[in-house]
């Protein structure tokens, strides 16, 4: 971890001191401490990918909750990354509709859930 700590200050000063006379190189150099990080932390995403499985196995039924709610919040990891970078990038509408799409494509990925939800409280009241 402390390597990710030192590489993402690393290529924040790099970034800061190339702003000035190459917006655009900096902006390389970000990316690519982007991808760095993204890289880093692959295996422990793997990690915890694993133990989510392992624990949805052993929870029987439970996928139809848990798996919308784990894909949204890959969804949210995602774009809020790459709004990050579109905001390093001076992109501000870019990252504010990417942000939109992702909000909206979260919904959808929760709509089963939220279509159980309402089945259940159907159930209920009837």
């Amino acid at each position: 971890m402390m390597a990710l700590v030192g590489a993402a200050l690393v290529t924040a000063v790099l970034a800061l001191v190339l702003k000035k006379d190459s917006p655009a190189l900096a902006f390389a150099v970000g990316l690519a401490g982007t991808l760095y990080l993204l890289w880093g932390t692959l295996e422990p995403v793997r990690q915890l990918m694993a133990a989510a499985r392992s624990l949805l196995g052993v929870l029987d039924g439970a996928q139809a909750i848990y798996v919308p709610v784990l894909k949204a919040v890959g969804i949210a990891v995602v774009v809020r990354l790459a709004g990050a970078v579109c905001q390093d990038a001076g992109q501000a509408a870019l990252a504010a509709q990417l942000e939109l799409a992702g909000t909206a494509a979260a919904i959808v990925v929760c709509l089963p859930l939220l279509t159980d939800v309402l089945s259940l409280v159907a159930r209920m009241i009837a």
